[in-house]
Formats: structure tokens, C-alpha cells, sequence
């Protein structure tokens, strides 16, 4: 009997693999199975590689990206928003670009924090190089500040106009020393790790769907089969598996947004308590209730992810049937804020003494002043009296303008400081607790699969017996 040749594979493209495994499901019987591998096949062809581009001016960022492009990096796609605070819409890599004019200061490292939620990839562009000889300096003075706020940078010294000039000229020796090139290859290394790891899901899915079309063949559809047959393996054990995987799955996506979402709500009721409020006299009553509103939301979602794990297991207890499944109750959350750095109250800094009194003095004296003179510029005669009353007045009003001005800027530069210890606060509750999320997830998933396991073997399904043939040909069964 010959053989009929099969099409060389190796080659073949996800997209190519994923439109296979979903013919082969048509074909098996499946629908839902061809559904969620037609799924996949959209995804690998619509997920887009994001590049988040943030810090200097927006004419800055806009040149960078345009530069970018010309020296052709057209895999990702960039965008220009503000995050939208520690909890912003994950992409694939931040470029924070800086220029070598100044080093890093505290607004740009906010951003930073900010932006490292967004990404673990935070790529460093230093621009006008060619402008600023001591922009190396300036280079490892940001990369100390980065690692100081805990934010590790790929460094890329750049320089825009000299990139421009070498296009104009056709100088490809030019354009490789203004650091264009280098960056736009980094960036088009991580869009195709990107590609690479979405076309890993896609085989991954293939792999479950031919796993389970071999484990479960089409119902009432006829199997050739020879006298050796033995025993068929049981055919619910794969749609058990999928059933626990694929709630598993939804449940960490579940359970990761609300705790997100709480997070960011428990900070923005925090930081309208600090715009009402003086953070200085109640920065104490204000951090515990901090402390309390995180650990009541992440209480709150643990309930959730108890909630979710039960109906998983009521899934699972249908399709085995028997006796009940143990119930998986996730840990208590322990004390999130364990090991976290203790920070001081947001006090506003105060001037000096001697620049705050010679600041009082000024605003007096320029009172007096005005007081003095403008009558005589503008020919009105006045008594003496009304000439000091009306200079002592207008010195005390403006020397009161000066104190107020004073207290209103240490109180916004506490709240600034308020504002950002509680980001601090809730950005350390939120890696402690999605990391015990995940935790609790991974060790159910592990006992409810060794459960099935054990019901399995101790229950196994009742085997198949085929009437053996004379001879080893496959027969019509």
C-alpha cells in the first residue's frame, strides 16, 4: 500500500499552523474547540507591539518617533499618552527621553516610578548629544538616580540632528554614530520577541487542540481500529484538563483587574483627602486608613478569588461526579505592608530663617516705599499722619501677602510629597498582594489537578472491548 506524501510543515507560519488546527477541528466535530483557535489566529494577527514614549516636550518625543521611523523601525507602534498614574494599560517598552542639558530631577524620576508599571523594559534616550560635550556625565549621573529609585534603563545616547544630517547626505557612518539606528534595532529586537512569544501561544494552542482531538475523536463518527487495540484512555481526562486550565486562566485575569482596580480607587480617595487638607497635621490618621482601605480591598478580592475557585471545582465535581471535591479556600492575606521601608511625614521645607525674615523685610520696606513716594510723584499733598498710617498699613499687607504665600508653598509641596508616598504605599501593597493572588491560584490549580488524578485512578473508566480480527488489518468498527 503506498503512502500518501504529507506536505512539508516545517516551515509553515503560525498563522498557517493555527488555520490547519482549526480545519482539523471543523473536521473533528469540535466548534468550540475551532472558536477559541479562531481566537488566537485574530490575536496573532492584530496584537500590535506598543512603545510608550514619554518625558521632555511633546515637539521632543514627536522628532525622537519620526527619527525613529526614518531610520526604520516601523514594527512597533508608538504612542505619545501620559499614564495615567502607577496603575496605567501595560505595553511593551518605554523610551524616556531626556536631554543631556540637565540630569534627572525629581518630576522626572516620578515618571519613572510611573512608567515602570507600564513595562519592564524602560529604555534611556539622551538627546542633543551633539550639543552638550559633557552629556556622558550627565549620561551616568541619570543612570545613578535610576538605579537609586530602583529603575533599571538601557542607556541610548542620541542625537537627532546629526541623524537628519546624515539622512540628508547620505552618510550611513554619520547616521551610526548618532545612536538613531542602535535604538531603533533594540526596539525592533523587542517587537519581534513580542511576535515570537505570541507565535509560542499560538503552537501552545495547537498542541492542546490536536491533544484533544486525539483524546476525544468525533462523536459518532467511525473508527478504524485493529485486533491489537487495547483499552481506550479516558476521553473526559483532557476536557477535564481544559476545564481547569481555561478557568484557571480567566480567574487570574478576573482576579488581577479587580485588585488593580480597587488599588487605584483607594488612591484616588487617598490623594482627594490630601487636596482637602493640610498632609502635615494628619499625614498619621491619613496613612492608617490607608493601610486599612488596602488591606479591606485586597480581603475583598481574595473573596472573589475563593468565589471563582468554587465554581471551577463545581465544574470539575460535575464532570467526575462522585462524592464532592475538597473545597479550596484561598490563605489569608498576611500583613501586605511587612518589609516596606518607613517613610516620614510629607513636611514642606522650610526656608532659612535669615532668607524668610529678609523676605518679610523687602515686602515692608517696599510698602513703605510706595506709600512715600507715589503721593509726592502724583502732586498730592497729605497729612503726616494718613502718609504713616497709609505706609505701616500697606507694609503690613504685604508682609502678610509674603508670609501667606510661604505657608500656601510648603502646603502644596507636602501634598506633593503626600501624593507621592501614598503611590509608594499603594504600589508595594499591590506587589505583595498580586504575588500572593498568583501564589494562591498556582497551588490550588496543582491540588484540584492531583484530586482529579487520584479520583481517576481510583475510578478509572470502564474500558472498550473490541471483537479481535484474524488478522492485523484495520476493520470497520
Amino acid at each position: 500500500m503506498s503512502v500518501q506524501p504529507v506536505a512539508h510543515t516545517a516551515t509553515r507560519t503560525p498563522q498557517e499552523v493555527l488555520d490547519a488546527a482549526v480545519a482539523a477541528a471543523h473536521a473533528g466535530g469540535r466548534p468550540d474547540l475551532a472558536d477559541r483557535l479562531s481566537a488566537t489566529r485574530r490575536l496573532l494577527g492584530t496584537a500590535p507591539v506598543t512603545v510608550q514614549v514619554a518625558g521632555g516636550a511633546q515637539q521632543d518625543r514627536t522628532a525622537l518617533v519620526t527619527a525613529l521611523l526614518r531610520a526604520g523601525s516601523t514594527r512597533p507602534s508608538f504612542t505619545f499618552a501620559d499614564p495615567a498614574g502607577a496603575l496605567g494599560t501595560a505595553v511593551d517598552a518605554v523610551v524616556l527621553a531626556v536631554s543631556a542639558a540637565r540630569v534627572l530631577g525629581p518630576a522626572d524620576l516620578d515618571l519613572v516610578r510611573a512608567l515602570r508599571h507600564r513595562s519592564p523594559r524602560i529604555l534611556l534616550a539622551l538627546t542633543a548629544i551633539d550639543r552638550y560635550p559633557a552629556w556622558p556625565g550627565v549620561l551616568e549621573a541619570d543612570l545613578a538616580r535610576l538605579r537609586a529609585a530602583g529603575v533599571t534603563a538601557a542607556p541610548f545616547a542620541v542625537s537627532l540632528d546629526q541623524h537628519g544630517l546624515a539622512l540628508a547626505s547620505g552618510n550611513p557612518s554619520l547616521a551610526a554614530s548618532s545612536g538613531i539606528p542602535a535604538l531603533a534595532r533594540r526596539l525592533d529586537d523587542i517587537a519581534e520577541q513580542a511576535v515570537l512569544g505570541t507565535a509560542w501561544t499560538a503552537a501552545q494552542e495547537a498542541l492542546e487542540a490536536v491533544a484533544e482531538l486525539a483524546a476525544a475523536p468525533r462523536p459518532g463518527g467511525r473508527r478504524r481500529r485493529t485486533a491489537s487495540d487495547r483499552d481506550e484512555p479516558d476521553p473526559g481526562r483532557a476536557r477535564r484538563q481544559q476545564v481547569l486550565a481555561d478557568g484557571m486562566a480567566a480567574a487570574s485575569s478576573d482576579v488581577e483587574f479587580d485588585l488593580r482596580s480597587r488599588v487605584r480607587g483607594a488612591v484616588a480617595d487617598a490623594e482627594r483627602v490630601v487636596e482637602a487638607s493640610d498632609p502635615t497635621r494628619n499625614w498619621d490618621e491619613l496613612d492608617a486608613w490607608l493601610r486599612a482601605r488596602l488591606t479591606y480591598e485586597g480581603e475583598q478580592t481574595c473573596a472573589l478569588l475563593g468565589a471563582r475557585a468554587a465554581a471551577i471545582t463545581a465544574a470539575l465535581e460535575r464532570d467526575l461526579g462522585g462524592a464532592p471535591l475538597p473545597r479550596q479556600e484561598p490563605a489569608e492575606l498576611s500583613d501586605p505592608f511587612d518589609g516596606q521601608p518607613t517613610r516620614n511625614a510629607p513636611l514642606g521645607r522650610r526656608k532659612p530663617l535669615a532668607a524668610r525674615s529678609r523676605g518679610l523685610v523687602m515686602s515692608a520696606y517696599g510698602g513703605l516705599m510706595m506709600t512715600l513716594v507715589l503721593p509726592r510723584i502724583a502732586g498730592v499733598q497729605l497729612p503726616l499722619w494718613a502718609v504713616v498710617a497709609a505706609a505701616l498699613g500697606t507694609a503690613v499687607l504685604l508682609g502678610a501677602a509674603t508670609l501667606s504665600g510661604e505657608r500656601g508653598r510648603r502646603l502644596e509641596t507636602s501634598r506633593t510629597r503626600a501624593r507621592a508616598l501614598i503611590r509608594h504605599r499603594a504600589d508595594g501593597f499591590l506587589l505583595v498582594a498580586g504575588k500572593h493572588n498568583r501564589d494562591t491560584l498556582r497551588r490550588i490549580q496543582q491540588d484540584l489537578r492531583d484530586e482529579c488524578a487520584a479520583r481517576e485512578r481510583a475510578h478509572p473508566p470502564l474500558a472498550r472491548s473490541h471483537t479481535p480480527a484474524r488478522s492485523g488489518r484495520p476493520v470497520d468498527g
